[in-house]
């Protein structure tokens, strides 16, 4: 039961079950403090009123809710109701009061406020922690700091506040809590940091961006794992499929080489990474080079890389990890030419490599490997290339609401399309409902949908002379599918909605195929809807 302090009697046991709110995620996100009244609650420490009427308390049995009341008839507000909150909840909306100077007003972080500032960054966390975020975003600009959470790949509004809470929520995650904190934050200039934090007992790690905004700057808080729950999933667990994983642990079984992941941001690069770290043999000396440390791996040496020097940058920190009798090597990413070179020399010289590029398939790697300065020829080595990876993320639905696709009210205008293309597997296929369960999202949680290679000595060929188109054509000879057929699998599967997959992978028609785009189909089809609808 939410609200229990009223003026009315209790229920016939004499006492009530009370909700404490803990969270703003329990508020409305645009709701604040009464400024007229800031003053008067901060003596009190236990009580605040909301511009709602809403007066939040850690005591409601104190004086002080009927004195709130009063002052909220004096003032003009109407009293609403009054609902039991934590003390931290209760300053941290305190805190969320604008100062009259604040358009002018630096923000300079005293020692004295240092622990509620970080306080406040603790709620904040533990808040998205709490919801089962992702990311929380944090976007200030000159008149407002929105506070989003991002759950499943969708954003959400959790809080507003005013943008001075916002200037310094950034300041001290940046400059007092992050794993090397050697420059102040600058909300002109893109940063980047991973920052370790115990909140409530719980080891919380995070990742940290920042880029300036017009009117202000955005910082993105990445959760990379929480206390128990930071344990690594397996491949299979992430959605690789079982001929996909046994390609991997081949891979990793390798002597030498280069293993590479391909991926847009955001789509599981340094998950997937650490769950093939787990196949790794403890005898087996493992150094990866990261910008920044995200998931921490106790057998694993992890270098944590400075992008700004060059003393400190992939590349460096690469040719230095070779002299230290590395088994294999995890470069983090490969971002330019020097680092690209890096990766080659260390799999040309007796050593397994990982590392990551952004591309949009397995076969788009060898692009851009190229545009990075390297040889086809030098790739298409026997000694270079051992598997090529790419992955996405796609929603998963919830087990417990999904509906067929034709009980969807927003899906009746894309039925038929469906019907053309999936065929007998179009009664298996469903859609986002929402219940309890998944609290309205009609989904639960995400999935890989990957396309994985095994580098053959067909392909290489195909490599030397840079014929992906050719190459593409030879994998699905030989049964290979693309992370787009697996994509059409999970849907006929009934684990996606088609309108999710879409997103990833374009929309589903039936007028292409293996043989291509069918113009003349379209073209029959659109005149055959014109007829129905009797226009020229």
């Amino acid at each position: 039961m939410s609200v229990m302090v009223d003026d009315g009697p209790n229920d016939a046991q004499g006492s009530a079950r009370v909700k404490i709110l803990a969270s703003q995620a329990d508020l409305d996100p645009k709701d604040r403090p009464i400024v007229e009244l800031v003053g008067w609650c901060r003596q009190r420490g236990n009580i605040v009123a909301l511009q709602s009427g809403l007066i939040l308390t850690s005591d409601t049995s104190s004086r002080d809710v009927q004195n709130c009341r009063a002052l909220l008839m004096n003032k003009g507000y109407k009293s609403g109701k009054v609902m039991v909150a934590t003390e931290q909840l209760i300053t941290l909306l305190l805190a969320n009061v604008a100062e009259e100077d604040e358009q002018e007003k630096q923000v300079v972080v005293e020692e004295d406020e240092i622990s509620s500032q970080q306080q406040r960054l603790r709620i904040l966390v533990q808040e998205a922690v709490d919801a089962d975020v992702s990311d929380i975003h944090i976007e200030v600009r000159s008149d407002v700091a929105r506070i989003r959470f991002r759950k499943f790949g969708e954003l959400y509004l959790h809080a507003e506040w005013f943008p001075r809470l916002g200037r310094e929520l950034a300041s001290v995650a940046f400059n007092k809590e992050t794993d090397h904190a050697t420059a102040h934050f600058n909300p002109l200039i893109p940063q980047d940091a991973s920052m370790p934090l115990s909140v409530y007992g719980q080891d919380i790690r995070l990742r940290l961006a920042s880029l300036p905004a017009h009117g202000g700057f955005d910082v993105v808080m990445r959760i990379l794992g929480v206390g128990d729950n930071a344990r690594q999933v397996t491949l299979n667990e992430l959605g690789y499929t079982p001929e996909q994983v046994y390609i991997i642990r081949r891979a990793v079984q390798m002597p030498h080489g280069a293993v590479l992941l391909s991926g847009p941001t955001g789509s599981g690069k340094t998950t997937t990474l650490a769950s093939c770290m787990q196949m790794v043999k403890n005898t087996r000396k493992v150094y990866t080079i990261e910008d920044p440390v995200e998931k921490v791996v106790p057998t694993v040496t992890q270098v944590p890389v400075n992008s700004d020097k060059d003393d400190r940058s992939f590349a460096h920190f690469g040719r230095s990890a070779l002299r230290m009798d590395p088994d294999y090597i995890v470069l983090g990413e490969m971002r330019d030419e020097d680092t690209a070179n890096v990766m080659l020399r260390a799999a040309i010289t007796g050593h397994l490599v990982f590392s990551t590029v952004h591309t949009n398939s397995a076969p788009g790697i060898i692009t851009r490997l190229v545009d990075m300065g390297l040889s086809p020829t030098l790739l298409s080595d026997s000694n270079v290339l051992v598997a090529l990876i790419f992955q996405r993320l796609v929603v998963k639905l919830c087990p417990h609401c999904c509906v067929p696709v034709t009980e969807a009210p927003q899906h009746q205008g894309d039925l038929e399309r469906w019907r053309l293309v999936f065929k007998e597997a179009f009664p298996q296929l469903r859609a986002r409902k929402g219940c309890k369960q998944c609290h309205g999202m009609g989904v639960n949680g995400r999935m890989v949908v990957a396309e994985v290679i095994w580098v053959d000595e067909k392909g290489r060929e195909f490599i030397k002379t840079m014929d992906t188109l050719g190459w593409e054509k030879y994998l699905r000879g030989q049964g290979w599918k693309s992370y787009q057929d697996r994509t059409l699998e999970v849907i006929c599967e009934g684990l996606v909605d088609p309108f999710d997959g879409e997103t990833i992978i374009g929309e589903i028609s039936p007028y292409a195929g293996e043989t291509g785009f069918d113009y003349y189909r379209i073209r029959e089809e659109m005149e055959k809807e014109a007829a129905k609808k009797g226009t020229p």
